[in-house]
Protein backbone atom coordinates (compact mmCIF):
# COMPACT_ATOMS: atom_id res chain seq x y z
CA UNK A 1 0.00 0.00 0.00
CA UNK A 2 2.87 2.57 0.59
CA UNK A 3 4.23 1.72 -2.74
CA UNK A 4 1.26 2.89 -4.13
CA UNK A 5 0.84 5.51 -2.25
CA UNK A 6 3.93 6.93 -3.25
CA UNK A 7 3.75 5.97 -7.26
CA UNK A 8 0.27 8.13 -6.84
CA UNK A 9 2.26 10.83 -5.04
CA UNK A 10 4.90 11.08 -7.93
CA UNK A 11 2.24 10.77 -10.37
CA UNK A 12 -0.15 13.53 -8.82
CA UNK A 13 3.08 16.10 -7.75
CA UNK A 14 4.59 16.00 -11.04
CA UNK A 15 2.41 18.16 -13.17
CA UNK A 16 4.43 20.83 -13.85
CA UNK A 17 1.65 23.43 -12.25
CA UNK A 18 2.81 22.42 -8.54
CA UNK A 19 6.45 22.93 -9.26
CA UNK A 20 6.37 26.51 -8.35
CA UNK A 21 4.51 25.61 -4.97
CA UNK A 22 7.12 22.83 -4.06
CA UNK A 23 10.01 24.79 -4.47
CA UNK A 24 8.88 27.28 -2.45
CA UNK A 25 7.20 24.46 0.50
CA UNK A 26 10.73 22.48 0.40
CA UNK A 27 13.11 25.41 0.28
CA UNK A 28 10.98 26.52 3.47
CA UNK A 29 11.07 23.40 4.68
CA UNK A 30 15.23 23.31 4.62
CA UNK A 31 15.30 26.94 5.30
CA UNK A 32 13.39 26.80 9.02
CA UNK A 33 14.59 23.51 9.78
CA UNK A 34 11.16 21.77 9.55
CA UNK A 35 7.57 22.05 9.40
CA UNK A 36 7.75 25.93 10.08
CA UNK A 37 6.52 29.34 9.39
CA UNK A 38 4.57 29.59 5.61
CA UNK A 39 5.63 29.95 1.59
CA UNK A 40 4.24 32.48 -0.15
CA UNK A 41 4.58 32.29 -4.20
CA UNK A 42 2.94 34.25 -6.95
CA UNK A 43 1.14 32.79 -9.41
CA UNK A 44 2.94 32.56 -12.99
CA UNK A 45 0.82 30.99 -15.29
CA UNK A 46 -3.32 30.36 -15.99
CA UNK A 47 -2.67 26.51 -16.35
CA UNK A 48 -0.71 26.91 -12.74
CA UNK A 49 -3.91 29.31 -11.20
CA UNK A 50 -6.05 26.55 -11.84
CA UNK A 51 -4.46 23.41 -10.68
CA UNK A 52 -3.98 25.54 -7.71
CA UNK A 53 -7.22 26.38 -7.39
CA UNK A 54 -8.59 23.10 -7.92
CA UNK A 55 -5.90 22.02 -5.13
CA UNK A 56 -6.97 24.31 -2.18
CA UNK A 57 -11.00 23.68 -3.32
CA UNK A 58 -12.80 25.91 -0.90
CA UNK A 59 -9.73 26.13 1.27
CA UNK A 60 -8.61 29.83 -0.28
CA UNK A 61 -11.68 32.72 -0.29
CA UNK A 62 -10.84 34.19 -3.63
CA UNK A 63 -10.02 33.42 -7.09
CA UNK A 64 -6.67 32.48 -7.79
CA UNK A 65 -5.22 34.13 -11.16
CA UNK A 66 -1.90 34.64 -12.87
CA UNK A 67 -0.08 37.36 -10.44
CA UNK A 68 -2.19 36.21 -7.27
CA UNK A 69 -0.32 35.80 -4.16
CA UNK A 70 -0.72 32.55 -2.57
CA UNK A 71 0.43 31.91 1.23
CA UNK A 72 0.77 27.86 2.07
CA UNK A 73 1.26 27.19 5.61
CA UNK A 74 3.62 24.41 5.65
CA UNK A 75 1.86 22.65 8.64
CA UNK A 76 -1.22 22.41 6.77
CA UNK A 77 1.03 21.08 3.68
CA UNK A 78 2.12 18.52 5.45
CA UNK A 79 -1.11 17.44 6.60
CA UNK A 80 -2.80 17.05 3.67
CA UNK A 81 0.09 15.15 2.48
CA UNK A 82 -0.41 12.54 5.55
CA UNK A 83 -3.41 12.59 4.91
CA UNK A 84 -4.01 11.95 1.52
CA UNK A 85 -0.80 10.02 0.66
CA UNK A 86 0.69 8.56 4.12
CA UNK A 87 3.93 10.52 3.41
CA UNK A 88 6.07 13.39 4.80
CA UNK A 89 7.16 16.65 3.14
CA UNK A 90 10.70 14.80 3.14
CA UNK A 91 8.98 11.67 1.69
CA UNK A 92 7.44 13.62 -0.80
CA UNK A 93 10.87 14.87 -2.24
CA UNK A 94 12.35 11.61 -2.45
CA UNK A 95 9.66 10.65 -4.29
CA UNK A 96 9.92 13.03 -6.84
CA UNK A 97 13.51 13.37 -6.74
CA UNK A 98 15.13 10.18 -5.79
CA UNK A 99 17.37 11.91 -2.86
CA UNK A 100 16.74 13.35 0.87
CA UNK A 101 15.64 16.29 1.55
CA UNK A 102 17.98 17.58 4.40
CA UNK A 103 17.41 21.22 6.34
CA UNK A 104 20.49 23.69 6.82
CA UNK A 105 21.12 21.75 10.83
CA UNK A 106 21.19 18.52 9.08
CA UNK A 107 23.16 19.59 6.05
CA UNK A 108 25.55 21.07 8.58
CA UNK A 109 26.01 18.32 10.76
CA UNK A 110 26.08 15.72 7.86
CA UNK A 111 28.95 17.83 6.85
CA UNK A 112 30.19 18.53 10.29
CA UNK A 113 30.62 14.21 10.49
CA UNK A 114 32.01 13.63 6.50
CA UNK A 115 34.66 16.27 7.39
CA UNK A 116 35.59 14.04 10.34
CA UNK A 117 35.40 11.00 8.65
CA UNK A 118 37.29 12.43 6.25
CA UNK A 119 40.00 12.99 8.11
CA UNK A 120 39.98 9.74 9.58
CA UNK A 121 40.15 7.89 6.62
CA UNK A 122 43.20 9.85 5.62
CA UNK A 123 44.93 9.27 8.70
CA UNK A 124 44.05 5.97 8.42
CA UNK A 125 45.12 5.22 4.84
CA UNK A 126 48.21 7.44 5.22
CA UNK A 127 49.29 5.14 7.41
CA UNK A 128 48.41 2.23 6.00
CA UNK A 129 50.24 3.05 2.63
CA UNK A 130 53.85 3.91 4.18
CA UNK A 131 53.65 1.22 6.90
CA UNK A 132 54.04 4.20 9.28
CA UNK A 133 54.58 3.02 13.13
CA UNK A 134 53.55 5.42 15.88
CA UNK A 135 57.08 6.34 16.54
CA UNK A 136 57.23 7.65 13.04
CA UNK A 137 53.76 9.72 13.32
CA UNK A 138 54.43 11.35 16.01
CA UNK A 139 57.91 12.38 14.40
CA UNK A 140 56.38 13.93 11.66
CA UNK A 141 53.65 15.55 13.09
CA UNK A 142 56.28 17.29 15.37
CA UNK A 143 58.39 18.06 12.00
CA UNK A 144 55.36 19.86 10.59
CA UNK A 145 54.10 21.46 13.80
CA UNK A 146 50.54 19.06 13.69
CA UNK A 147 49.34 20.32 10.29
CA UNK A 148 46.80 17.79 9.82
CA UNK A 149 45.48 18.17 12.93
CA UNK A 150 45.43 21.70 13.18
CA UNK A 151 43.81 21.81 9.42
CA UNK A 152 40.85 19.15 10.76
CA UNK A 153 40.24 22.35 12.99
CA UNK A 154 40.45 25.12 11.00
CA UNK A 155 43.48 26.30 12.35
CA UNK A 156 46.17 25.63 9.50
CA UNK A 157 46.80 27.70 6.14
CA UNK A 158 45.25 25.28 3.67
CA UNK A 159 41.94 25.33 5.66
CA UNK A 160 39.91 27.53 2.86
CA UNK A 161 41.32 25.58 0.25
CA UNK A 162 40.57 21.89 1.36
CA UNK A 163 36.76 23.21 2.91
CA UNK A 164 36.00 24.66 -0.45
CA UNK A 165 36.93 21.26 -2.33
CA UNK A 166 34.80 19.54 0.38
CA UNK A 167 31.92 21.72 0.41
CA UNK A 168 31.65 21.73 -3.98
CA UNK A 169 31.52 17.74 -3.64
CA UNK A 170 35.33 17.28 -5.32
CA UNK A 171 37.95 15.11 -4.36
CA UNK A 172 38.96 16.23 -1.12
CA UNK A 173 39.75 12.59 0.11
CA UNK A 174 42.75 12.73 -2.48
CA UNK A 175 43.60 16.36 -2.67
CA UNK A 176 44.35 15.44 1.27
CA UNK A 177 46.21 12.02 0.99
CA UNK A 178 48.12 13.30 -1.69
CA UNK A 179 49.11 16.35 0.32
CA UNK A 180 50.44 14.11 3.31
CA UNK A 181 52.30 12.03 1.18
CA UNK A 182 53.56 14.97 -0.34
CA UNK A 183 54.96 16.35 3.17
CA UNK A 184 55.79 13.10 3.96
CA UNK A 185 58.58 13.06 0.92
CA UNK A 186 60.06 15.87 1.86
CA UNK A 187 60.31 15.78 5.57
CA UNK A 188 61.07 12.21 6.90
CA UNK A 189 62.19 10.72 3.23
CA UNK A 190 63.52 13.23 1.17
CA UNK A 191 67.10 11.80 0.79
CA UNK A 192 65.25 8.14 -0.11
CA UNK A 193 63.22 10.07 -2.80
CA UNK A 194 66.12 12.27 -4.24
CA UNK A 195 68.30 8.72 -4.66
CA UNK A 196 65.03 7.10 -6.45
CA UNK A 197 64.91 9.99 -9.07
CA UNK A 198 68.50 10.40 -9.46
CA UNK A 199 69.06 13.96 -7.75
CA UNK A 200 72.20 15.16 -6.56
CA UNK A 201 71.90 18.99 -5.99
CA UNK A 202 69.49 18.83 -3.10
CA UNK A 203 66.99 20.24 -5.21
CA UNK A 204 64.28 19.01 -6.95
CA UNK A 205 61.91 20.42 -9.33
CA UNK A 206 58.25 20.52 -8.62
CA UNK A 207 57.13 18.71 -11.85
CA UNK A 208 59.46 15.57 -10.74
CA UNK A 209 58.11 15.93 -6.92
CA UNK A 210 54.51 16.24 -8.29
CA UNK A 211 55.09 12.81 -10.36
CA UNK A 212 57.02 11.33 -7.69
CA UNK A 213 54.43 11.30 -5.67
CA UNK A 214 51.23 11.30 -8.20
CA UNK A 215 52.50 10.06 -11.30
CA UNK A 216 51.30 13.29 -12.57
CA UNK A 217 53.92 15.92 -13.04
CA UNK A 218 50.92 19.02 -12.72
CA UNK A 219 49.56 17.95 -10.23
CA UNK A 220 51.18 20.53 -7.83
CA UNK A 221 50.28 23.30 -10.12
CA UNK A 222 48.72 26.23 -8.17
CA UNK A 223 45.63 25.96 -10.58
CA UNK A 224 44.98 22.57 -9.11
CA UNK A 225 43.32 22.50 -5.75
CA UNK A 226 46.10 19.75 -4.07
CA UNK A 227 48.72 22.42 -5.40
CA UNK A 228 47.23 25.14 -3.61
CA UNK A 229 46.80 22.94 -0.70
CA UNK A 230 50.26 21.89 -0.42
CA UNK A 231 51.37 25.81 -1.60
CA UNK A 232 49.96 26.54 1.84
CA UNK A 233 51.06 23.54 4.16
CA UNK A 234 54.44 24.21 3.39
CA UNK A 235 54.48 27.98 4.12
CA UNK A 236 52.33 27.38 7.36
CA UNK A 237 55.16 24.83 8.48
CA UNK A 238 58.06 27.31 7.20
CA UNK A 239 56.31 29.92 9.09
CA UNK A 240 56.31 28.15 12.44
CA UNK A 241 59.68 26.82 12.16
CA UNK A 242 60.79 30.58 11.95
CA UNK A 243 58.49 31.44 15.03
CA UNK A 244 60.17 27.90 17.03
CA UNK A 245 63.33 29.45 16.03
CA UNK A 246 63.88 32.92 16.45
CA UNK A 247 67.80 33.33 16.26
CA UNK A 248 67.11 30.85 13.10
CA UNK A 249 68.65 33.21 10.09
CA UNK A 250 66.32 32.14 7.71
CA UNK A 251 65.82 33.65 4.22
CA UNK A 252 62.07 34.42 4.54
CA UNK A 253 63.75 37.50 6.52
CA UNK A 254 65.32 39.11 3.70
CA UNK A 255 63.58 38.49 0.62
CA UNK A 256 61.38 40.55 -1.00
CA UNK A 257 57.31 39.49 -1.05
CA UNK A 258 57.41 38.59 -4.56
CA UNK A 259 60.13 35.92 -3.86
CA UNK A 260 58.30 34.49 -0.86
CA UNK A 261 56.45 31.79 -2.24
CA UNK A 262 59.89 30.67 -4.22
CA UNK A 263 61.81 30.74 -1.12
CA UNK A 264 59.32 28.58 0.97
CA UNK A 265 59.81 26.00 -1.97
CA UNK A 266 63.06 25.90 -1.77
CA UNK A 267 63.60 26.30 1.86
CA UNK A 268 62.03 22.30 1.29
CA UNK A 269 64.83 21.94 -1.26
CA UNK A 270 62.05 22.03 -3.98
CA UNK A 271 63.15 24.15 -7.17
CA UNK A 272 60.47 26.43 -8.36
CA UNK A 273 60.54 27.37 -12.28
CA UNK A 274 63.31 29.87 -12.30
CA UNK A 275 63.52 30.06 -16.37
CA UNK A 276 59.75 30.49 -17.26
CA UNK A 277 60.20 34.08 -15.56
CA UNK A 278 61.27 36.32 -17.79
CA UNK A 279 62.30 39.50 -18.74
CA UNK A 280 63.50 41.25 -21.88
CA UNK A 281 66.03 44.02 -21.41
CA UNK A 282 68.62 46.57 -23.42
CA UNK A 283 71.73 47.06 -21.45
CA UNK A 284 74.56 48.01 -23.54
CA UNK A 285 77.11 48.24 -20.57
CA UNK A 286 75.77 44.88 -19.03
CA UNK A 287 75.08 42.66 -22.13
CA UNK A 288 76.58 43.14 -25.27
CA UNK A 289 74.90 43.46 -28.63
CA UNK A 290 72.40 45.51 -30.67
CA UNK A 291 69.43 43.65 -29.47
CA UNK A 292 67.29 43.27 -26.37
CA UNK A 293 68.19 40.32 -24.66
CA UNK A 294 65.66 38.11 -22.77
CA UNK A 295 66.52 37.04 -19.58
CA UNK A 296 65.53 34.34 -17.09
CA UNK A 297 65.21 34.37 -13.36
CA UNK A 298 68.03 32.30 -12.95
CA UNK A 299 69.90 34.86 -14.71
CA UNK A 300 68.95 37.47 -12.76
CA UNK A 301 69.75 35.95 -9.26
CA UNK A 302 72.65 35.01 -10.20
CA UNK A 303 73.86 38.64 -11.19
CA UNK A 304 75.66 39.92 -7.94
CA UNK A 305 76.12 43.48 -8.92
CA UNK A 306 74.79 45.47 -12.05
CA UNK A 307 76.00 48.89 -13.02
CA UNK A 308 74.45 52.16 -11.30
CA UNK A 309 72.11 53.30 -13.77
CA UNK A 310 70.91 56.88 -13.51
CA UNK A 311 67.16 55.45 -14.84
CA UNK A 312 65.23 52.50 -15.83
CA UNK A 313 62.57 52.77 -18.75
CA UNK A 314 60.27 50.41 -18.38
CA UNK A 315 57.47 49.61 -21.22
CA UNK A 316 54.74 46.68 -21.39
CA UNK A 317 54.78 45.64 -24.84
CA UNK A 318 58.13 43.76 -26.47
CA UNK A 319 57.50 45.67 -29.72
CA UNK A 320 57.84 49.36 -27.73
CA UNK A 321 61.62 48.22 -26.36
CA UNK A 322 62.35 46.81 -30.10
CA UNK A 323 61.37 49.96 -31.20
CA UNK A 324 63.33 52.09 -28.71
CA UNK A 325 66.34 49.80 -29.08
CA UNK A 326 66.63 49.82 -32.69
CA UNK A 327 65.89 53.65 -32.95
CA UNK A 328 68.87 53.53 -30.57
CA UNK A 329 70.98 51.75 -32.73
CA UNK A 330 70.06 53.71 -35.96
CA UNK A 331 70.58 57.07 -34.14
CA UNK A 332 74.17 56.67 -32.66
CA UNK A 333 75.04 54.28 -36.50
CA UNK A 334 73.75 58.28 -38.01
CA UNK A 335 76.05 60.14 -35.34
CA UNK A 336 78.87 57.73 -35.75
CA UNK A 337 79.09 56.43 -32.30
CA UNK A 338 78.72 53.07 -31.11
CA UNK A 339 77.10 51.73 -27.93
CA UNK A 340 80.48 51.41 -26.30
CA UNK A 341 80.83 55.11 -25.68
CA UNK A 342 77.18 55.41 -23.56
CA UNK A 343 78.29 56.04 -20.31
CA UNK A 344 77.99 53.13 -17.71
CA UNK A 345 75.26 54.76 -16.34
CA UNK A 346 73.06 55.39 -19.53
CA UNK A 347 69.70 54.33 -18.70
CA UNK A 348 68.11 50.61 -18.92
CA UNK A 349 65.38 49.96 -20.89
CA UNK A 350 63.20 46.96 -19.97
CA UNK A 351 60.03 45.21 -21.23
CA UNK A 352 57.83 43.57 -18.44
CA UNK A 353 55.78 41.59 -21.31
CA UNK A 354 52.95 42.45 -19.78
CA UNK A 355 52.41 42.03 -16.04
CA UNK A 356 55.56 42.24 -13.79
CA UNK A 357 57.04 39.05 -13.37
CA UNK A 358 59.47 38.25 -10.71
CA UNK A 359 62.29 38.47 -13.12
CA UNK A 360 61.29 41.69 -14.00
CA UNK A 361 60.72 42.68 -10.84
CA UNK A 362 64.35 41.75 -9.32
CA UNK A 363 66.06 43.01 -12.21
CA UNK A 364 64.64 46.51 -11.05
CA UNK A 365 65.39 45.58 -7.41
CA UNK A 366 68.96 44.82 -8.16
CA UNK A 367 69.29 48.08 -10.08
CA UNK A 368 67.71 50.27 -7.39
CA UNK A 369 70.45 48.18 -4.48
CA UNK A 370 72.90 49.45 -7.42
CA UNK A 371 71.29 52.90 -7.27
CA UNK A 372 69.27 54.09 -4.85
CA UNK A 373 68.49 57.24 -6.18
CA UNK A 374 67.82 55.77 -9.70
CA UNK A 375 64.36 56.83 -11.38
CA UNK A 376 62.00 54.65 -12.88
CA UNK A 377 59.91 55.89 -15.88
CA UNK A 378 57.04 53.29 -16.56
CA UNK A 379 54.88 52.99 -20.14
CA UNK A 380 52.10 50.99 -20.84
CA UNK A 381 48.85 50.70 -23.31
CA UNK A 382 45.89 53.08 -21.59
CA UNK A 383 43.49 50.53 -20.89
CA UNK A 384 42.00 48.89 -17.34
CA UNK A 385 45.09 46.39 -17.07
CA UNK A 386 47.33 48.72 -18.76
CA UNK A 387 46.55 50.90 -15.63
CA UNK A 388 46.37 48.50 -13.64
CA UNK A 389 50.20 47.00 -14.37
CA UNK A 390 51.44 50.63 -13.96
CA UNK A 391 50.07 51.26 -10.78
CA UNK A 392 51.06 48.00 -9.38
CA UNK A 393 54.35 48.99 -10.60
CA UNK A 394 53.94 52.63 -9.03
CA UNK A 395 52.35 50.89 -5.63
CA UNK A 396 55.85 49.14 -5.31
CA UNK A 397 58.52 51.82 -6.30
CA UNK A 398 56.84 54.58 -5.03
CA UNK A 399 59.83 57.02 -4.19
CA UNK A 400 61.56 56.51 -7.72
CA UNK A 401 58.26 56.38 -10.11
CA UNK A 402 57.43 58.43 -13.28
CA UNK A 403 54.54 57.59 -15.43
CA UNK A 404 56.12 57.51 -18.71
CA UNK A 405 53.63 59.56 -21.30
CA UNK A 406 50.80 57.61 -19.97
CA UNK A 407 49.16 61.02 -19.27
CA UNK A 408 45.76 62.62 -20.85
CA UNK A 409 47.21 64.71 -23.17
CA UNK A 410 48.34 61.23 -25.17
CA UNK A 411 45.11 59.88 -24.84
CA UNK A 412 43.29 62.87 -25.94
CA UNK A 413 46.00 62.70 -28.69
CA UNK A 414 45.12 58.91 -29.77
CA UNK A 415 42.19 58.46 -29.43
CA UNK A 416 39.76 58.27 -32.53
CA UNK A 417 36.11 56.47 -33.45
CA UNK A 418 38.57 53.49 -34.74
CA UNK A 419 39.53 52.73 -31.46
CA UNK A 420 38.77 49.51 -29.70
CA UNK A 421 36.13 50.13 -26.84
CA UNK A 422 36.39 49.73 -23.30
CA UNK A 423 34.57 46.70 -21.84
CA UNK A 424 31.85 47.75 -19.49
CA UNK A 425 33.35 45.94 -17.17
CA UNK A 426 36.85 48.06 -17.53
CA UNK A 427 34.38 51.68 -17.48
CA UNK A 428 32.77 50.48 -14.73
CA UNK A 429 36.24 49.88 -12.85
CA UNK A 430 37.87 53.10 -14.32
CA UNK A 431 34.99 54.66 -12.78
CA UNK A 432 35.49 54.09 -9.38
CA UNK A 433 38.94 55.44 -9.27
CA UNK A 434 39.88 59.19 -8.78
CA UNK A 435 42.86 59.28 -10.76
CA UNK A 436 42.33 62.23 -13.36
CA UNK A 437 43.50 59.84 -16.00
CA UNK A 438 40.98 57.01 -15.42
CA UNK A 439 38.22 59.56 -15.06
CA UNK A 440 39.17 61.35 -18.00
CA UNK A 441 39.20 58.06 -20.05
CA UNK A 442 35.60 56.96 -19.03
CA UNK A 443 34.24 61.05 -19.44
CA UNK A 444 35.91 61.84 -23.09
CA UNK A 445 36.65 58.78 -24.74
CA UNK A 446 36.00 54.65 -23.42
CA UNK A 447 38.08 53.20 -25.94
CA UNK A 448 41.44 51.84 -25.12
CA UNK A 449 45.25 54.02 -26.71
CA UNK A 450 47.76 50.60 -27.24
CA UNK A 451 51.14 52.07 -26.20
CA UNK A 452 52.12 51.09 -30.63
CA UNK A 453 50.26 54.26 -30.93
CA UNK A 454 52.53 57.00 -28.85
CA UNK A 455 55.93 54.98 -30.08
CA UNK A 456 56.91 58.53 -31.65
CA UNK A 457 57.01 60.26 -28.00
CA UNK A 458 58.15 57.46 -26.45
CA UNK A 459 61.32 57.15 -29.39
CA UNK A 460 61.46 61.40 -28.78
CA UNK A 461 61.85 60.99 -24.98
CA UNK A 462 64.26 58.16 -25.10
CA UNK A 463 66.81 60.27 -28.02
CA UNK A 464 66.75 63.10 -25.75
CA UNK A 465 68.39 61.08 -23.17
CA UNK A 466 71.11 59.82 -25.42
CA UNK A 467 71.83 63.98 -26.53
CA UNK A 468 71.71 64.20 -23.05
CA UNK A 469 74.08 61.13 -21.90
CA UNK A 470 76.48 61.55 -24.81
CA UNK A 471 76.98 65.22 -24.35
CA UNK A 472 77.69 64.87 -21.01
CA UNK A 473 80.93 62.20 -22.18
CA UNK A 474 81.90 64.36 -24.23
CA UNK A 475 82.01 67.19 -22.18
CA UNK A 476 83.76 64.98 -19.72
Amino acid sequence: MELANRKTAKQYYADPSFENLLTTVFNKYQGLNGVKGNARIIVKTVAEAERLQDYFGNRTRRLIRPGSEVEVHLKIFAEELERGYKLTIPDLYDVLYGKQLLTRHEQKELKLTAWMDLFTKVRQDFKREFNISEEEIQTFNQKTFNWFSRLQAGDAKGYGVLRSTFNKGENAYSDLLDCLSALWHLIIKKQEMFAERGVSTEKITLPAFAAHVTQDSHAFDKKRSLGRLLGHALYDIDMRRVLANKTLESDRTVVPEYLLERQVYRNFGVKDDDLSSISHVFVPNLIKGTSPRTLNLREIEEMEHLPRYSALYIVENPSAISHLADETIHFLNKNGLSLEQLPESFPALICTIGQARTASKLFIDKCLASNPDCVIYYSGDLDWHGLQMMHRIEGQFTAQFHAWRMDVSIYRKYISTRSVALSNEDLKNLGQSSNVLEQEMVKVGAKKVYQELFGKELREDFIEVIHEAVRVEADY
